[in-house]
């Protein structure tokens, strides 16, 4: 027996489907999508963190050492957010093309161009999930010499990576959470609270690493890990733990207020403070 199918794509297939299945979280919602509209100009900041901008600076060597960033390639960003990779993209010569369904980050992407003298003839925006763009009806396949979804929802199942293969006609580039991302740093909490176990292994860089892997190709892989020091208000802080596990359980508002009271608990001088470590895997490969 086969123990572990290196070349089998469909037994990877159905495990990373599978356990999509038993994952309660639904990113593509209309619901999470207002959400993020919320979260806009906080998750903005945090991508001009140090640690942000070493991993930016990180990523693009790779890229460009690989020859999938170059002027004149014409790009994809699936689930561009406020444009932390389209942009500085764009100002290195590249057309690209940004798929975004949250109006918030639309809005800040909108504003940056602006603030740039960037035109849509460089950077065109795409107001859709990329669950509803249909590659081949819309004459997009093998219309980009980079495909790239960084930490993007929109890119989260075998359908949607293969609909992003096709999209490109030289390379692809996928990052993701390795190890259960920002919902597994709030486990010991939640578990203190509800006595639940918040699992997100569907998010886990292993299920894309592998499908592609079993396609036969042989990704370029880093993983990058990072520290956040994290100190909050109680409010803000409710808010976010709120954010990264309402997917995975119900928030209700008896949940909210031991939420709420555990954190007000641990709060020095109306701070709560939280150091959380997040591995990020990253993969880049060529379709042809």
């Amino acid at each position: 027996m086969n123990l572990f199918p290196l070349q089998n794509q469909t037994v990877w297939k159905d495990l990373w489907q599978k356990e999509l299945k038993n994952d309660p979280e639904t990113k593509e919602s209309q619901d999470h999508i207002k959400k993020w509209d919320q979260r806009a100009p906080s998750f903005d900041k945090r991508t001009v963190s140090p640690e942000a901008v070493l991993r930016k600076e990180r990523i693009f060597s790779m890229l460009e050492n690989a020859g999938a960033l170059q002027a004149g390639n014409r790009i994809l960003d699936i689930g561009s957010g406020p444009g932390n990779w389209a942009i500085p993209m764009v100002e290195m010569g590249a057309e690209v093309v940004a798929v975004e369904p949250s109006g918030g980050m639309v809005k800040i992407l909108r504003e940056k161009m602006a603030a740039r003298g960037i035109h849509s003839d460089q950077l065109r925006i795409d107001q859709r999930a990329w669950q509803d763009v249909d590659v081949e009806k819309e004459g997009l396949s093998g219309q980009f010499d980079l495909v790239f979804a960084s930490m993007s929802p929109g890119v989260r199942d075998p359908e949607t990576l293969n609909k992003a293969m096709k999209a490109s006609r030289k390379f692809c580039y996928l990052s993701t959470f390795s190890g259960g991302g920002w919902r597994s740093c709030y486990n010991n909490l939640w578990q203190n609270i509800t006595g639940q176990v918040l699992e997100s292994s569907s998010w886990d860089f292993i299920y894309p690493f592998s499908y592609v892997y079993a396609l036969g190709y042989r990704p370029q892989i880093d993983f990058n890990v990072w520290t956040h020091d994290r100190d909050e208000t109680i409010d803000e802080a409710v808010e976010n733990i709120s954010f990264f596990v309402q997917g995975a359980v119900d928030v209700t508002p008896e949940i909210r207020e031991k939420l709420k009271a555990h954190v007000t608990s641990q709060a020095v001088d109306g701070i709560f403070h939280q150091k959380q470590t997040i591995c990020q895997g990253v993969m880049l490969w060529q379709i042809a």
